[in-house]
Protein backbone atom coordinates (compact mmCIF):
# COMPACT_ATOMS: atom_id res chain seq x y z
CA UNK A 1 0.00 0.00 0.00
CA UNK A 2 2.58 2.52 0.89
CA UNK A 3 4.29 1.73 -2.65
CA UNK A 4 0.61 2.51 -4.46
CA UNK A 5 0.70 5.78 -2.57
CA UNK A 6 4.11 6.97 -3.70
CA UNK A 7 3.53 5.72 -7.15
CA UNK A 8 0.24 8.63 -6.99
CA UNK A 9 2.39 10.91 -5.56
CA UNK A 10 5.40 11.10 -7.86
CA UNK A 11 2.46 10.88 -10.62
CA UNK A 12 0.84 14.05 -9.67
CA UNK A 13 4.34 15.44 -9.38
CA UNK A 14 5.33 14.81 -12.73
CA UNK A 15 2.12 16.16 -13.97
CA UNK A 16 2.81 19.26 -12.45
CA UNK A 17 6.36 19.07 -13.94
CA UNK A 18 4.67 18.94 -17.00
CA UNK A 19 1.89 21.69 -16.59
CA UNK A 20 4.50 23.86 -15.15
CA UNK A 21 6.87 23.40 -18.07
CA UNK A 22 9.76 22.23 -16.04
CA UNK A 23 10.59 19.58 -18.63
CA UNK A 24 11.26 20.90 -21.67
CA UNK A 25 10.04 17.82 -23.71
CA UNK A 26 7.29 17.61 -22.48
CA UNK A 27 5.02 20.39 -22.60
CA UNK A 28 1.28 21.11 -21.05
CA UNK A 29 0.85 25.00 -21.31
CA UNK A 30 2.85 27.33 -22.54
CA UNK A 31 1.74 30.54 -20.65
CA UNK A 32 1.69 29.65 -16.84
CA UNK A 33 -0.25 32.53 -14.64
CA UNK A 34 -0.25 32.99 -10.60
CA UNK A 35 -3.47 30.93 -10.05
CA UNK A 36 -1.87 27.99 -12.19
CA UNK A 37 1.08 28.00 -9.69
CA UNK A 38 -0.91 27.76 -6.91
CA UNK A 39 -3.34 25.16 -8.82
CA UNK A 40 -0.15 23.29 -8.99
CA UNK A 41 1.40 23.71 -5.81
CA UNK A 42 -1.76 23.06 -4.15
CA UNK A 43 -2.38 19.45 -6.33
CA UNK A 44 1.06 18.47 -5.30
CA UNK A 45 0.42 19.30 -1.38
CA UNK A 46 -2.83 17.55 -1.42
CA UNK A 47 -1.17 14.57 -2.27
CA UNK A 48 1.34 14.88 0.51
CA UNK A 49 -1.49 15.80 2.37
CA UNK A 50 -3.49 12.56 1.60
CA UNK A 51 -0.18 10.35 2.13
CA UNK A 52 0.54 12.07 5.27
CA UNK A 53 -3.32 11.46 6.88
CA UNK A 54 -2.89 7.37 4.89
CA UNK A 55 0.42 7.26 6.99
CA UNK A 56 -0.67 8.61 10.47
CA UNK A 57 -4.13 6.33 10.22
CA UNK A 58 -1.73 3.16 9.42
CA UNK A 59 0.09 4.03 12.36
CA UNK A 60 -3.00 4.67 14.78
CA UNK A 61 -4.13 1.14 13.45
CA UNK A 62 -0.97 -0.50 13.93
CA UNK A 63 -0.81 1.27 17.56
CA UNK A 64 -4.40 0.34 18.48
CA UNK A 65 -3.42 -3.75 17.43
CA UNK A 66 -0.44 -3.13 19.37
CA UNK A 67 -2.10 -2.14 22.10
CA UNK A 68 -4.73 -5.13 21.68
CA UNK A 69 -1.48 -7.49 21.78
CA UNK A 70 -0.22 -6.30 24.88
CA UNK A 71 -3.56 -6.72 26.56
CA UNK A 72 -4.22 -9.80 25.64
CA UNK A 73 -0.36 -10.60 27.07
CA UNK A 74 -1.45 -9.15 29.70
CA UNK A 75 -4.45 -11.35 30.21
CA UNK A 76 -2.10 -14.57 29.36
CA UNK A 77 -0.23 -14.10 32.28
CA UNK A 78 -2.56 -13.08 34.50
CA UNK A 79 -4.48 -15.87 33.55
CA UNK A 80 -2.13 -18.21 33.69
CA UNK A 81 -0.87 -17.54 37.22
CA UNK A 82 -4.40 -17.51 38.28
CA UNK A 83 -4.79 -21.54 37.17
CA UNK A 84 -1.83 -21.66 39.13
CA UNK A 85 -3.30 -20.56 42.40
CA UNK A 86 -5.76 -22.53 41.84
CA UNK A 87 -4.29 -25.90 41.28
CA UNK A 88 -2.06 -24.80 44.99
CA UNK A 89 -5.42 -24.17 46.13
CA UNK A 90 -6.79 -27.33 44.78
CA UNK A 91 -3.56 -29.59 46.21
CA UNK A 92 -3.86 -28.09 49.93
CA UNK A 93 -7.72 -28.39 50.10
CA UNK A 94 -8.16 -32.15 48.49
CA UNK A 95 -4.19 -33.22 49.51
CA UNK A 96 -3.74 -33.51 45.72
CA UNK A 97 -0.19 -33.83 44.63
CA UNK A 98 -0.35 -31.47 40.92
CA UNK A 99 2.53 -31.57 38.38
CA UNK A 100 3.69 -29.87 35.45
CA UNK A 101 0.63 -27.73 35.84
CA UNK A 102 2.10 -25.17 32.52
CA UNK A 103 1.67 -28.21 30.93
CA UNK A 104 -1.57 -29.36 32.31
CA UNK A 105 -2.64 -25.07 31.36
CA UNK A 106 -1.78 -25.49 27.86
CA UNK A 107 -3.64 -28.73 27.33
CA UNK A 108 -6.66 -26.53 28.92
CA UNK A 109 -5.79 -23.26 26.86
CA UNK A 110 -3.67 -24.22 23.87
CA UNK A 111 -4.04 -21.15 21.81
CA UNK A 112 -3.14 -18.74 24.54
CA UNK A 113 0.60 -17.27 24.51
CA UNK A 114 2.27 -14.68 25.36
CA UNK A 115 3.22 -13.01 22.24
CA UNK A 116 -0.40 -11.98 22.92
CA UNK A 117 -1.36 -12.78 19.69
CA UNK A 118 -4.83 -14.92 20.67
CA UNK A 119 -6.45 -15.14 24.65
CA UNK A 120 -9.35 -17.68 25.49
CA UNK A 121 -10.59 -17.82 28.54
CA UNK A 122 -13.35 -20.69 27.66
CA UNK A 123 -11.27 -24.26 28.12
CA UNK A 124 -10.84 -26.45 25.32
CA UNK A 125 -14.08 -27.48 24.72
CA UNK A 126 -13.09 -31.13 23.34
CA UNK A 127 -10.81 -31.99 25.89
CA UNK A 128 -13.32 -30.75 28.73
CA UNK A 129 -16.04 -33.09 27.26
CA UNK A 130 -13.61 -36.16 27.18
CA UNK A 131 -13.06 -36.06 30.76
CA UNK A 132 -16.57 -35.91 31.48
CA UNK A 133 -17.11 -38.35 29.27
CA UNK A 134 -14.28 -40.58 30.77
CA UNK A 135 -15.53 -40.07 34.26
CA UNK A 136 -19.41 -41.07 33.48
CA UNK A 137 -17.89 -44.52 32.28
CA UNK A 138 -16.25 -44.92 35.57
CA UNK A 139 -19.69 -43.46 37.38
CA UNK A 140 -21.69 -46.27 34.89
CA UNK A 141 -19.07 -49.13 35.67
CA UNK A 142 -19.96 -49.59 39.60
CA UNK A 143 -23.69 -50.12 38.55
CA UNK A 144 -23.16 -53.87 37.56
CA UNK A 145 -20.98 -56.96 38.85
CA UNK A 146 -17.71 -56.73 36.65
CA UNK A 147 -15.21 -59.46 36.86
CA UNK A 148 -11.94 -59.25 38.21
CA UNK A 149 -9.72 -58.37 35.14
CA UNK A 150 -12.91 -55.54 34.51
CA UNK A 151 -11.70 -54.27 38.18
CA UNK A 152 -8.03 -54.33 37.40
CA UNK A 153 -8.98 -52.05 33.73
CA UNK A 154 -11.35 -49.78 35.89
CA UNK A 155 -8.57 -49.28 38.55
CA UNK A 156 -6.21 -47.94 35.72
CA UNK A 157 -9.08 -46.28 34.17
CA UNK A 158 -8.72 -44.12 37.06
CA UNK A 159 -5.57 -44.21 37.20
CA UNK A 160 -5.13 -42.87 33.66
CA UNK A 161 -7.76 -39.71 33.99
CA UNK A 162 -6.06 -38.63 37.02
CA UNK A 163 -2.78 -38.65 35.31
CA UNK A 164 -3.91 -36.81 32.17
CA UNK A 165 -5.23 -33.87 34.53
CA UNK A 166 -1.56 -34.21 36.15
CA UNK A 167 -2.19 -35.23 39.31
CA UNK A 168 -2.08 -37.93 41.74
CA UNK A 169 -3.89 -39.31 44.45
CA UNK A 170 -3.30 -38.47 48.44
CA UNK A 171 -0.21 -40.81 49.16
CA UNK A 172 -1.55 -43.09 52.18
CA UNK A 173 -0.75 -43.35 55.50
CA UNK A 174 1.98 -46.18 56.36
CA UNK A 175 -0.49 -48.19 58.05
CA UNK A 176 -2.97 -48.51 54.94
CA UNK A 177 -3.33 -51.57 52.66
CA UNK A 178 -2.11 -50.28 48.74
CA UNK A 179 -2.74 -52.51 45.94
CA UNK A 180 -0.09 -53.27 43.51
CA UNK A 181 -1.17 -54.52 40.15
CA UNK A 182 1.11 -56.20 37.96
CA UNK A 183 3.79 -57.48 40.37
CA UNK A 184 5.12 -59.81 38.05
CA UNK A 185 6.48 -56.66 35.62
CA UNK A 186 6.64 -53.52 36.69
CA UNK A 187 4.34 -52.82 39.57
CA UNK A 188 2.26 -50.23 39.44
CA UNK A 189 1.14 -48.62 42.58
CA UNK A 190 -2.60 -47.45 42.08
CA UNK A 191 -3.04 -45.51 45.39
CA UNK A 192 -6.19 -47.60 45.50
CA UNK A 193 -6.93 -49.07 49.07
CA UNK A 194 -9.61 -50.83 51.03
CA UNK A 195 -12.40 -48.39 49.70
CA UNK A 196 -12.20 -47.15 46.24
CA UNK A 197 -14.83 -43.96 46.72
CA UNK A 198 -11.70 -41.47 47.89
CA UNK A 199 -9.70 -41.59 44.60
CA UNK A 200 -13.46 -41.52 42.44
CA UNK A 201 -14.86 -38.96 44.35
CA UNK A 202 -11.36 -36.89 44.09
CA UNK A 203 -11.33 -37.19 40.26
CA UNK A 204 -14.80 -35.65 40.08
CA UNK A 205 -13.58 -32.84 42.75
CA UNK A 206 -10.68 -31.78 41.02
CA UNK A 207 -12.25 -31.82 37.60
CA UNK A 208 -14.85 -29.67 39.31
CA UNK A 209 -12.72 -26.79 40.01
CA UNK A 210 -10.78 -27.13 36.66
CA UNK A 211 -14.49 -26.93 35.04
CA UNK A 212 -15.28 -24.04 36.70
CA UNK A 213 -11.83 -21.91 35.72
CA UNK A 214 -12.48 -23.65 32.21
CA UNK A 215 -16.38 -21.69 32.14
CA UNK A 216 -17.56 -25.46 31.50
CA UNK A 217 -20.63 -27.16 33.70
CA UNK A 218 -20.13 -29.19 36.25
CA UNK A 219 -19.92 -32.83 36.94
CA UNK A 220 -22.30 -34.72 39.41
CA UNK A 221 -19.32 -36.64 41.44
CA UNK A 222 -20.20 -39.95 43.14
CA UNK A 223 -20.60 -40.11 46.48
CA UNK A 224 -20.16 -43.77 48.03
CA UNK A 225 -21.73 -44.08 50.86
CA UNK A 226 -23.42 -47.98 51.42
CA UNK A 227 -23.13 -48.25 47.69
CA UNK A 228 -23.12 -52.04 46.88
CA UNK A 229 -20.11 -51.41 44.57
CA UNK A 230 -18.38 -50.65 47.58
CA UNK A 231 -18.91 -54.75 48.76
CA UNK A 232 -17.83 -55.88 45.48
CA UNK A 233 -14.54 -54.20 45.33
CA UNK A 234 -13.64 -55.51 48.76
CA UNK A 235 -13.91 -58.71 48.09
CA UNK A 236 -11.91 -58.45 45.07
CA UNK A 237 -8.92 -56.74 46.91
CA UNK A 238 -9.23 -59.24 49.73
CA UNK A 239 -8.43 -61.90 47.08
CA UNK A 240 -5.68 -60.26 46.06
CA UNK A 241 -4.65 -59.68 49.69
CA UNK A 242 -4.90 -63.16 50.08
CA UNK A 243 -2.61 -64.25 47.49
CA UNK A 244 -2.55 -63.68 43.60
CA UNK A 245 -0.28 -64.46 40.89
CA UNK A 246 -0.29 -60.99 39.06
CA UNK A 247 -1.69 -58.36 42.30
CA UNK A 248 -0.39 -57.83 45.55
CA UNK A 249 -1.44 -55.71 48.31
CA UNK A 250 1.47 -53.89 50.65
CA UNK A 251 1.28 -51.97 53.89
CA UNK A 252 3.81 -49.32 53.38
CA UNK A 253 5.24 -49.77 56.93
CA UNK A 254 6.47 -53.08 55.91
CA UNK A 255 9.46 -53.92 54.75
CA UNK A 256 8.83 -57.32 52.91
CA UNK A 257 7.72 -56.94 49.02
CA UNK A 258 6.06 -59.81 47.29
Amino acid sequence: MDRMVWVGCVLLFFAGGVYFNILPDLTWKTEVSFADVVGGVSAIAVAFAAYASWKAANIAKRSAEDSRSFTRAQLYMSHRQDFTELLDYIASELQVIFYRKNDLYYKLFPRNHYSGDTFEAVGHSDLVANWAAEYSEIVSFTEGAASDSELDDWILKCSNLSDDMNFAFPSLKDDEPELYLYANLNPIQTQFSINPARPVFLLAEVMNHIFAFCASKKIEPLVMDGHPFEEHYLRYFNKIKAGHKLHFVRVRSEETVP
